[in-house]
């Protein structure tokens, strides 16, 4: 880390400069970005615009959960047992979990073909750790759990959104 003062280059983590003396730490922390970066860890998850959860229980048949989707013109529901989160189910478990291996969705529960204890954010995270759960676990979809009671979820779309009103809107050219 270079001295501010004298322009030494000192260890990382020293709280003096070798050379002259001067007070040096906590100047190496990191700090967040103004702009959009910064806003990728200041801002809050609640901030977001939040999908409202659809919930469905763990006895309800895939049939159920699936049309519950359908009404609500969502990609998951949120499996939960006495208002907790307990587990959650999307398109990808409809495709990968449930046709790919042929399963009678009348009489199967949810519960068989879920994701049992889903990852979940609080309202309090900032949006970058939902973008890197997405990017490195391949979630498309997050549940915001706030004290133990489900407030709603991200998903994919929702973090479009805020990126293209963070990035794309903020430069395009005014018309």
């Amino acid at each position: 880390m270079l001295c501010p003062n004298c322009d030494t280059d000192n260890i990382p983590g020293v709280d003096v400069c070798e050379a002259c003396g001067t007070e040096l730490a906590g100047m190496d922390l990191p700090e967040a970005r103004s702009g959009f970066r910064g806003k990728l860890l200041t801002a809050r998850m609640g901030d977001l615009p939040v999908s409202e959860p659809v919930l469905v229980s763990p006895d309800d048949t895939v049939r159920e959960a699936i049309e519950r989707m359908r009404e609500a013109q969502v990609g998951c529901v949120l499996v939960a047992t006495d208002g907790k989160l307990v587990g959650l189910f999307n398109e990808r478990h409809v495709l990968t979990r449930v046709l790919r291996k042929g399963i009678d969705v009348a009489s199967t529960p949810v519960s068989e073909v879920m994701s049992p204890k889903p990852f979940e954010l609080s309202p309090e995270d900032p949006p970058a750790f939902a973008i890197h759960s997405m990017v490195a676990y391949g979630f498309r979809h997050l549940p915001l759990v706030s004290q133990g009671k489900i407030v709603g979820y991200i998903s994919v779309r929702n973090i479009l959104a805020f990126l293209h009103d963070g990035v794309i809107a903020d430069t395009a050219p005014a018309s």
